[in-house]
C-alpha cells in the first residue's frame, strides 16, 4: 500500500467503524424494545390472569349465596334449609363441607347449629346463615307493621331477616366473600274481597262479592274502600262486615306492584291494548261461580300500560299474582286464582262468567257491571300464599374485603 492510498483506507475503516457502532446501537435499541415488550406482555398476562381469577372467585361466592337463598325458600324442592328456631337469636345454618363450615364457626355439638352439603360440589364455597339482630339482640323481621301494604324492619310482624355470608375459593388460592340480607316474601293478604281507594260502583243482579273466607276462617269485609260505595240493582255483598266506607286503611299499591314485578314470569308493555284468550294458568272452578276456585300453578303477570289500560277479554285465565300498572278492564269470560293489584281503576263488563278467587286491590274506581254475565269476587286466604313460591327478597348486598 502506497502513501497516496492510505487516506482512502482510513476513511473506509472509519466508515466501517461507524456502521458497526450504528448497528450495535440499533441492536441495543431493538433488544431494549423486545425486553420491554416481553415485560409488558408478561404484566398484561398477569393482570389478565388476576382479573379472571377475581371474577372466578366472585362467581363462586355468588353461587354460594344463591345455593342458600334458593333452599331457604318455603317451597324449595331440592334439599331445603329449615329454620326450626325462628325465634332463637343463636340459630345458625352452614352450607359447605364439614371442614369448611368449621372454619366459619360451625360446631357439630351445638344444637343451635345445622350443616348442609353444597348443591354444587364442583365449587368451593362455604355459607353461614344467621338471623339479623338489633342492638338489643332481638330478631328483626320484614313485615307490614302499620297495615299500609309496605314492609319495613321491625321486631314483631313479618318474616325473619336472614344474614347470608358466602366465601368462595379457587384452586389458585383466591378468596372472596359477599354478604346479603334476605327475607322470604311476606304473604300477600288482601284486607277485603275488594279493596279500593276511590268510589266503588257495584251493580247488577248477578254480581257477587264474598268476604267470608272460602278457604279458611279469616273473614274480611266484602268491600272496603277509602271512599264511598254505590249499589245499583240487587248485587250480593257478604263479609265481616259486608261493606266498609271511608276506611283509613292505606295500601301503597304502586310500591307493592314495583316489588312483585321483579319476579314476573310474564311482563308486558302495552298502551290501551286488548288481549283475548290469554292463559297464565287454569283454575279449577268451584261448584258454582260463587264458590272459590283452586289452582296448583303459580305465576306473576305484570302489565305496564304507560298510564293507560289493558283489556283482558275472550276467556282469559290465570293463577298467581296479576299486577297492572294502570287501568284493568275485564270483558267476557275471566277466571283468576290469586291476588290482583291495580294502580288504577277496574271495570268488569260484558257477558260471560267472571270469577276472581283471592281478592282485588285497586287504586282507582271499581265498576262491576255484569249486564249479560256473572261477576264473582270470592275471598280466599290461601290464595295469598302465592308469595311462598317466590325466591327470597334481597334487601341489601355487600362485597366484603379482608
Amino acid at each position: 500500500m502506497n502513501r497516496e492510498e492510505s487516506p482512502k483506507v482510513c476513511l473506509i475503516q472509519e466508515e466501517r467503524g461507524a456502521v458497526l457502532v450504528t448497528s450495535l446501537l440499533i441492536l441495543l435499541v431493538l433488544t431494549i424494545l423486545s425486553i420491554s415488550a416481553m415485560l409488558t406482555t408478561a404484566t398484561e398476562l398477569k393482570m389478565g390472569a388476576n382479573d379472571r381469577s377475581a371474577k372466578q372467585v366472585f362467581y363462586v361466592a355468588e353461587a354460594g349465596l344463591e345455593d342458600a337463598r334458593s333452599r331457604l325458600q318455603t317451597t324449595a324442592s331440592s334439599s331445603p334449609i329449615y329454620d326450626n328456631s325462628p325465634s332463637n337469636p343463636n340459630w345458625a345454618a352452614f352450607v359447605g363441607t364439614a371442614a369448611r363450615a368449621t372454619e366459619k364457626g360451625y360446631q357439630s355439638s351445638n344444637s343451635d347449629h345445622a350443616r348442609y352439603n353444597p348443591l354444587n360440589s364442583s365449587m368451593d364455597y362455604v355459607v353461614s346463615i344467621t338471623h339479623k339482630l338489633d342492638s338489643s339482640g332481638n330478631i328483626l323481621k320484614w313485615g307490614d307493621i302499620n297495615g299500609d301494604g309496605a314492609e319495613e324492619e321491625n321486631t314483631t310482624v313479618g318474616e325473619d331477616i336472614y344474614v347470608i355470608t358466602s366465601e368462595g375459593r379457587t384452586p389458585q388460592g383466591a378468596e372472596k366473600s359477599v354478604k346479603i340480607e334476605a327475607v322470604r316474601v311476606p304473604t300477600l293478604a288482601a284486607p277485603a274481597a275488594l279493596y279500593t281507594k276511590a268510589t266503588t260502583n257495584i251493580q247488577g243482579n248477578s254480581t257477587y262479592v264474598q268476604g267470608l273466607d272460602q278457604c279458611g276462617t279469616n273473614d274480611v269485609p266484602g268491600v272496603l274502600t277509602k271512599a264511598t260505595i254505590t249499589v245499583n240493582g240487587a248485587p250480593t255483598i257478604r263479609g265481616n262486615p259486608p261493606t266498609v266506607e271511608n276506611s283509613g286503611v292505606e295500601f301503597k299499591l304502586q310500591k307493592m306492584i314495583s316489588q312483585f314485578s321483579t319476579n314476573a314470569k310474564y311482563s308486558y308493555n302495552v298502551n290501551s291494548a286488548t288481549l283475548t284468550g290469554m292463559n297464565w294458568g287454569s283454575p279449577t272452578p268451584g261448584a258454582t261461580p260463587q264458590n272459590a276456585s283452586s289452582c296448583s300453578q303459580h305465576n306473576v303477570v305484570y302489565f305496564n300500560t304507560s298510564a293507560t289500560y289493558v283489556k283482558l277479554a275472550g276467556q282469559t285465565s290465570g293463577c298467581g299474582i296479576l299486577l297492572v300498572d294502570g287501568d284493568l278492564n275485564v270483558n267476557g269470560g275471566f277466571h283468576w286464582y290469586g291476588i290482583i293489584l291495580v294502580t288504577g281503576s277496574v271495570v268488569f263488563s260484558g257477558g260471560g262468567e267472571k270469577n276472581v278467587t283471592g281478592g282485588i286491590l285497586a287504586g282507582g274506581t271499581v265498576s262491576a257491571d255484569v249486564v249479560g254475565g256473572d261477576a264473582s269476587i270470592v275471598y280466599c286466604s290461601q290464595a295469598g300464599n302465592q308469595t311462598n313460591y317466590l325466591p327470597l327478597i334481597t334487601l341489601r348486598w355487600v362485597e366484603l374485603f379482608s
